[in-house]
């Protein structure tokens, strides 16, 4: 892609991309342990309804899994009439759960169609012609009455609302759950977004909670209110006849008696490392984010340094070296390597790239019985090939474009999207006949920038006959055609092409004013992978539409789509699959098996690994011939040029490798433990960091600010004792096997590497930190643009600073105002969670 069309993107897609944070999803790595699941009982009407919530604990924002036994089935096939689970979150300080004021619910009133629900039940509003003998609010004379939303930290309400609308939440915001389906067999699952203050800042979940000298996180509440098929008035609905839907909210006070509360533990939010900690920059790609992230409270304990993980991408990583740490996937070429200061480099994280999905069963009204049972429900299974993902990636689908321009003549041949495709209903026949067409998954959310992980997908895809014979332009079986704008690129590129612009004219009904309505209005690029992660779980496709204001055209953000009728697919990193619980595809492999991404499968896609062009750097093979291998397999590599840095610069960094090598592999939910979706790294790989950290602070600059002289070697062969690098002369001793001492180049006694976690800055062990403190990672998500280009958006990023700590709805207000104050609040909103994603 040119330059030019990145910069035009950018516009499109938003400012946001400019500025810069579980349960496992079915295939992706590990599953995480029950350790913190809660079940939990109703009670009158309900006691034989059981809820059990999958996580409970150490949240950060992501998805947990609300599944129940023990209900009555709902009624009607897409009606939501009777039968059904109402899910929100909420906050509060009574150790017996929130008051119903304090919950995040009636932030999608204005969808009540879509569900198909009665008049009040997705809204505040109480005191209706339903008469609730417990109700208290009482309806203001002339007007309506509503629960009013207390936020947190606000004074507490002293009376009703007068409509449904607050300054905290809206349809974009919220993630409550109106609506969920009880299947025939009285079972029923959901997925559910935990938010923390970073999402929804009336909750103020996970905000640093000082007590005694430790920090904890803000906790929360999940409440469920289950509805049956009785009414606040006491009357008996049957789901048939004249009025056949319940009408009443679940915070009519009936209602509200009936919930189920589970609390909500969540790590505090934001930079809470002490005070005065010393900082160190590390910049690098995606793959790593959240292990920085989880990774930083044990780093900066005890006096250690606060690691400020700036998002870049690799090829920009890569560049920036000087005094720093970055972690990339692919090394510098050797070519590139200045020879008198060769780069070190050391593995600290195995993961992979996913095709990430969230489709649900939407079957027609004349399906069978068993068939009607299953609406709603989520698919959990997908097998794609390279000849698939092609078509998903290229625009070739007929509704990856404005319709006129896919009628116009060169797609108007091609299937609608994938899910209506011949070449993959032949191999997902489960799909076949449970899927609205308007929905049909013609493209993917794909991050805007460039990546290595990109790289490799492009390289699968090409090494596949079938694929590469499909972007050169021969048809497939169907007669599906690649998208001619897209035919023939460069493969591999580290990017995903969107070289099909088109755009469609339109007339406003009303107004008869013009406007255009193009591709990407219609398929934006995602921020990054975490953004288009996040977005295909809360059924947001990201894209935008046209609104006439006061006769000027502005752009307007589509509406999510609602529970029960998702479909989006996502290309993300594993750790973020599995972060917002998304089922991962299985993917055709060399050897002609489809492969998930589980700890197994990158464990062997590793294991298939080959060298690269440097010396003790390993390369993704998507040609490997190991059936058990995932093709899509990628290593986090730390590197750093150790004579560009000073004498605390490379202990902090031997420190962090240390880290990263041993303790940090162990997996779990606590911090300073491996995220789920990465694999922990296989016992070679660990000690070739842990000798590569002995050598970072071997070599880094002598007091006197000269570096020592090396040979130009440029890797930590794995397996191997790297003590003393050929024709290093740096020292009178080197040695970093087991049980040896490394020895500055000054004669200074570094710490043993081998097998333990070395004393972090200030001369204490890094170690997992205990109760008494938990702080989160600072992480900013930046740009990755050469920086000529950095330097244009500079006065943007001052403006959207200035407007940062806006709430939500505000900028949602503003940015239905005019194009310009979208972008700007747009930016602003992303620069909010940018710095500290781990919003954890």
């Amino acid at each position: 892609m040119s330059r030019h069309r990145v910069v035009a993107a950018l516009l499109a897609a938003a400012v946001g991309g400019l500025l810069g944070s579980s349960p496992a999803s079915a295939d992706a790595a590990a599953p995480a342990p029950p350790d913190s699941a809660v079940m939990v009982s109703g009670k009158g009407d309900f006691a034989n309804l059981k809820v059990t919530v999958s996580q409970t604990k150490n949240l950060i924002n992501q998805r947990v899994t609300v599944s129940w036994t023990g209900g009555t089935p709902t009624v009607n096939f897409d009606d939501f009439s009777i039968n059904y689970l109402q899910i929100m979150q909420c906050w509060g300080d009574d150790p017996g759960g929130p008051d119903r004021t304090q919950c995040q619910f009636g932030g999608l009133a204005a969808l009540a169609q879509n569900f198909r629900a009665g008049t009040s039940v997705l809204t505040r509003q109480v005191a209706t012609s339903l008469v609730d003998p417990k109700e208290t609010l009482e309806r203001p004379a002339g007007s309506l009455a509503y629960v009013p939303f207390w936020a947190a930290g606000r004074p507490k309400p002293t009376g009703p609302d007068t409509d449904n609308l607050n300054e905290f939440f809206d349809s974009q915001v919220t993630n409550e759950i109106p609506a969920a389906r009880t299947r025939g067999d009285g079972t029923g699952e959901e997925f559910f977004e935990v938010e923390t203050v970073r999402q929804a800042a009336g909750l103020g979940c996970g905000e640093p909670v000082i007590t005694g000298g430790s920090t904890t996180g803000r906790s929360c509440w999940l409440v469920i209110v289950p509805r049956g098929n009785k009414e606040v008035d006491g009357s008996t609905l049957t789901g048939e006849g004249a009025n056949p839907q319940l009408r009443s909210s679940p915070l009519s006070q009936s209602n509200w008696d009936n919930r189920i509360v589970v609390p909500l533990e969540f790590q505090p939010v934001g930079q809470v490392c002490p005070i005065g900690a010393p900082e160190r920059l590390l910049i690098g790609h995606e793959l790593a984010a959240d292990a920085v992230s989880s990774w930083q409270p044990a780093l900066c304990a005890g006096g250690g340094a606060l690691f400020s993980y700036t998002q870049l991408t690799d090829d920009v990583a890569r560049s920036q070296l000087d005094g720093r740490l970055a972690l990339v996937t692919n090394p510098i070429p050797p070519d590139q390597a200045p020879a008198d200061h060769p780069p070190i480099y050391a593995p600290v994280g195995l993961s992979g790239l996913a095709f990430a999905f969230n489709i649900e069963h939407q079957p027609l009204k004349e399906a069978s019985p068993a068939d009607l049972q299953l609406n709603g429900q989520r698919f959990t299974s997908m097998k794609l090939t390279p000849r698939l993902a092609a078509k998903l990636l290229t625009q070739s689908y007929r509704l990856a474009v404005p319709v006129a321009a896919a009628l116009a003549g060169y797609l108007k041949n091609n299937p609608d999207g994938l899910l209506t495709d011949p070449e993959f209903l032949d191999l997902n026949p489960e799909y076949k006949g449970f899927i609205d067409h308007n929905m049909p998954v013609s493209d993917g959310l794909v991050q805007l920038t460039g990546s290595d992980v990109t790289s490799l997908l492009w390289s699968w895809i090409k090494a596949d006959p079938d694929a590469r014979e499909f972007l050169a332009g021969t048809p497939d079986k169907s007669g599906m055609v690649v998208n001619p704008n897209n035919k023939n690129f460069a493969l591999p590129t580290s990017t995903f092409p969107r070289n099909d612009q088109s755009c469609q004219d339109l007339i406003d009904t009303a107004t008869h004013i013009p406007y255009k309505f193009c591709t990407l209005d219609a398929h934006p690029f995602a921020n990054d992978m975490h953004d288009a992660g996040r977005s295909a779980s809360r059924g947001d496709s990201l894209a935008r539409t046209t609104v006439i204001d006061v006769n000027i055209p502005v752009s307007k953000k589509v509406e999510r789509q609602i529970p029960g009728h998702r479909a989006l697919l996502a290309v993300v990193d594993a750790a973020t699959a599995t972060r917002y619980d998304l089922p991962t595809a299985h993917l055709l492999n060399a050897a002609g098996k489809f492969v998930a991404p589980t700890r197994e499968s990158l464990l062997a896609g590793e294991a298939a690994m080959k060298p690269s062009t440097v010396a003790g750097v390993l390369a993704s093979d998507p040609g490997a011939s190991d059936p058990a291998a995932y093709p899509l397999t990628a290593l986090s590599y730390a590197v750093t040029v150790p004579s560009t840095l000073d004498a605390a610069a490379g202990k902090d960094y031997a420190a962090f490798l240390r880290y990263a090598g041993d303790p940090g592999q162990q997996q779990g939910l606590a911090p300073g433990q491996l995220p789920f979706g990465m694999v922990p790294l296989p016992d070679e790989l660990k000690a070739q960091t842990i000798a590569a950290a002995a050598i970072v602070e071997a070599l880094r600059k002598t007091a006197a600010g000269a570096p020592p002289q090396r040979s130009p070697t440029a890797g930590v062969p794995p397996g191997t004792v790297p003590g003393r690098p050929e024709g290093w002369t740096g020292g009178p001793s080197a040695a970093v096997g087991p049980g040896a001492t490394a020895t500055s180049p000054s004669g200074g006694a570094t710490a043993p590497p081998a097998g333990v976690a070395a004393p972090a800055a200030g001369g204490t062990a890094a170690k997992a930190p205990g109760a008494a403190q938990q702080p989160v990672a600072s992480l900013r998500r930046t740009p990755s643009l050469p920086a000529p280009e950095v330097g244009g958006w500079l006065v943007a990023i001052l403006i959207c600073a200035a407007l940062a700590a806006m709430s939500p709805p505000v900028i949602h207000l503003l940015r239905t105002s005019s194009p310009v104050v979208y972008l700007l609040g747009a930016a602003a909103r992303r620069k909010r969670r940018a710095v500290t994603p781990t919003e954890r």
